[in-house]
């Protein structure tokens, strides 16, 4: 089976797990809060793995750079939402902090993948001629 560019970027692989950690907490809300809460988290984790697919699939680097922007955005969604679960006692301080290490890790990694697209230099173009420079006559100076 072909393994694709994304799969192989431990941001993305831990974009995953951050999506079974979330999956796992928002079972775990109360019935009032699990088609509010529960389910804006859920759509906002799977943003931050889609955009980390998706950005690495654009060739331009303002392209990529946009993808990844918008995966850091939903990834502070859900840590909004983490926060929110926290005040409102729907998770304990342990799940809260496991989670949280988890977010930072993929915020510092999608940070990273970020910055590298947008610096990325453009690939010269391939010269039409050797480039060593050939071997011409002399010049007659008399």
């Amino acid at each position: 089976m072909r393994e694709y560019g994304f799969e192989k970027l431990s941001v993305w692989q831990n974009s995953r797990n951050l999506v079974k950690q979330i999956y796992c907490h928002t079972k775990q809300l109360p019935s009032e809060e699990k088609f509010c809460l529960g389910s804006q988290m859920q759509r906002a984790v799977v943003s931050v793995s889609s955009n980390i697919a998706e950005g690495a699939s654009r060739t331009g680097k303002k392209e990529q750079g946009h993808f990844y922007q918008t995966a850091y955005a939903s990834l502070m969604e859900v840590l909004c939402q983490l926060i929110l679960c926290l005040d409102l006692e729907y998770i304990d301080e342990s799940s809260y902090n496991n989670i949280r290490e988890s977010i930072d890790k993929v915020s510092y990694k999608i940070n990273q993948l970020r910055n590298a697209a947008l610096n990325k230099t453009s690939q010269p173009s391939q010269p039409s001629q050797p480039s060593k420079p050939s071997q011409l006559s002399k010049p007659n100076l008399n």
